[in-house]
């Protein structure tokens, strides 16, 4: 199947406004809808546009309440008006793309692709996230990282990276995840690792906390334990994983940061999910 040379990005933040102009570059027709005008002329008519467009990228999240797509500019379309415009001729991409939201994405024929699958995007989007760690730390910390003692829950893509970083500026990194899998991996790069159901006998040894499972796995058994100077920064996707209610009633400085790769760099968010949807083309379609 061939597919033309252009898209149109509905919704989102500064990291879709990057995109447009990344895809420009690339050679390729753009469209925006509910994003700034004054940062881009906007379509003033999304109905219109899609039935000359077949390539349509939206947000990351696509929707943070289930009703409305997810972004910076509010639109008078829903989720479900935005579904009923789409047909079997588009190709939709999004990122994080529930099973409900792909089934109605794909109701009335659409072809839909979660580009924040794709192994290049989570990987290179590692990057940004830490920049966006070692942004919160500094904001937060009136010591040097070098020298600290910190442990990062989880070992995925995101975390590991992490440790990597802080460790290579002189941190004294501890990696604690619930499977000895990635406790395994962990000690192969020379970590200290730690069940996280047993992290709680060492707590108070930790000036930071870096997390990034998504799942409230620093409760109140580990939150009692920790010093009330130590710093948790908290990189999951909801519904997080801080009992930020408990942190705050025992006066702990837990500092939520989701989503930082459109916060601390948009430009390069927004160009590696272009590259991912480009990807995709490319190998589902021979583009």
């Amino acid at each position: 199947m061939k597919n033309n040379d252009k898209f149109i990005i509905i919704g989102g933040d500064s990291r879709q406004l990057y995109m447009a102009d990344y895809l420009e570059k690339k050679g390729n027709t753009v469209f925006i809808y509910g994003l700034p005008e004054k940062s881009r002329i906007c379509s003033p008519d999304l109905s219109s546009v899609l039935k000359t467009v077949k390539n349509v990228i939206l947000p990351l999240p696509i929707s943070k309440d289930g009703k409305y797509l997810f972004g910076i500019v509010p639109m008078k379309e829903t989720v479900d008006d935005i579904v009923s415009m789409l047909s079997s001729d588009h190709i939709v991409f999004a990122g994080m793309v529930s099973r409900p939201m792909e089934a109605k994405l794909r109701k009335n024929g659409s072809r839909v692709f979660d580009y924040f699958k794709r192994e290049e995007v989570t990987v290179m989007n590692a990057v940004p996230t830490v920049q966006g760690i070692l942004k919160a730390m500094i904001d937060n910390i009136e010591y040097t990282i070098n020298s600290s003692r910190i442990a990062v829950f989880g070992y995925g893509r995101i975390a590991s990276v992490t440790a990597d970083v802080l460790s290579s500026i002189g941190a004294d990194v501890t990696v604690c995840a619930r499977k000895y899998s990635d406790l395994a991996k962990a000690k192969t790069k020379g970590y200290d690792s730690c069940l996280i159901s047993d992290f709680s006998k060492t707590a108070d040894e930790y000036d930071m906390i870096i997390n990034t499972i998504p799942s409230v796995v620093i409760n109140r058994n580990i939150l009692e334990n920790l010093r009330t100077d130590c710093l948790i920064i908290d990189v999951a996707s909801s519904p997080y994983g801080t009992d930020f209610a408990v942190a705050s009633e025992l006066g702990l400085n837990a500092v939520l940061c989701s989503s930082l790769p459109g916060k601390v760099a948009p430009k390069t968010a927004g160009e590696i999910i272009a590259d991912g949807v480009l990807n995709i083309l490319r190998e589902e379609f021979h583009e």
